[in-house]
């Protein structure tokens, strides 16, 4: 550097100085984005062919990892497979989602198999960018009428589907994941399964509970902080993940279910400060927004 003028040198370190500083904040930018899971649930299956770009640019946006997809038979495999990998390109993995109260009943071995068999079929024709990365069962088993009149044969049914959704998942090499309320903790079992609390056997044999903690604020007894605190426990105790879901939509139930009435803004508050009362917890694996088209509507 002997022979370069003055101006040079000093350009040239500039010019080293604006390389060095481009290069650091995208680094810091992946290391947060890894930091907190952040899912969102898509029940309207045809947006993925009437609307791919928006729905992926929106969940690109908002920094989205995981997006429970609803399987629809009647949407052709080249959609998944078009969807997926495009979804696998922007890091968002991909979950086949599906479930029903009726699915815990006897009947419900059936119902389960045809979508085993479907994503079995699927994955087995789809290429590494293009497979879902995990099931997403969302069975809700309190809303058939079984929850009240025959209780504890009806929780055995729903333990069947979850022990048996977790062996096919596995022998898939796919997550597996369930949606539960935040009350099952209030909830025991005493049938072929022996007997405890319902929230820690779920929790216990799923990969990622998420959790439908559907609260508009963290604190307080009815607060999300409060109402999953057991949940957060068990996870911690059977080293699993749990994953604390909240609603974006329009509700007639009362008006603190949902963000529908607060915003966007609010909502990743009250999340912050959920994040922030169990930041040394090995178990929270982040949020779920539901669901996708509630969210893309949700005023800032």
């Amino acid at each position: 550097m002997r022979n370069l003028s003055v101006a040079s040198v000093i350009l040239f370190f500039i010019l080293a100085y604006i390389v060095q500083s481009v290069a650091l904040p995208e680094g810091k930018a992946e290391a947060s984005e890894m930091d907190q899971a952040l899912a969102t649930w898509i029940w309207n299956t045809r947006d993925i062919e009437t609307k791919p770009e928006e729905v992926l640019q929106f969940m690109e946006g908002k920094q989205v990892s995981d997006a429970y997809l609803q399987i629809n038979r009647s949407i052709a495999r080249s959609s998944y497979r078009s969807f997926i990998e495009q979804a696998t390109a922007k890091g968002i993995r991909v979950h086949a989602l599906d479930g029903a109260p009726n699915w815990a009943t006897i009947k419900g071995a059936t119902y389960q198999s045809n979508l085993f068999n479907w994503l079995e079929a699927y994955q087995a024709n789809a290429s590494e960018y293009q497979k879902f990365s995990g099931v997403h069962l969302d069975i809700e088993p309190y809303l058939h009428s079984g929850w009240t009149n025959n209780y504890q044969t009806t929780i055995a049914f729903y333990q069947d589907r979850l022990t048996n959704a977790k062996v096919r998942a596995e022998s898939m090499n796919m997550l597996f994941g369930v949606d539960t309320p935040f009350w099952f903790d209030e909830q025991s079992y005493q049938n072929r399964y022996g007997s405890g609390n319902l929230a820690e056997w779920v929790i216990q044999t799923v990969d990622v509970t998420t959790l439908m903690a559907y609260r508009d604020r963290a604190d307080g007894g009815n607060g999300m902080i409060a109402l999953v605190r057991n949940e957060i426990a068990f996870a911690e105790e059977h080293h699993k993940k749990v994953s604390i879901g909240v609603e974006t939509g329009q509700t007639s139930e009362a008006s603190y279910i949902s963000f529908f009435e607060e915003g966007e803004a609010i909502m990743n508050d009250e999340l912050l400060k959920v994040k922030t009362a169990y930041e040394n917890s090995t178990a929270l694996d982040g949020f779920s927004i539901h669901y996708l088209d509630s969210w893309m509507a949700l005023k800032p």
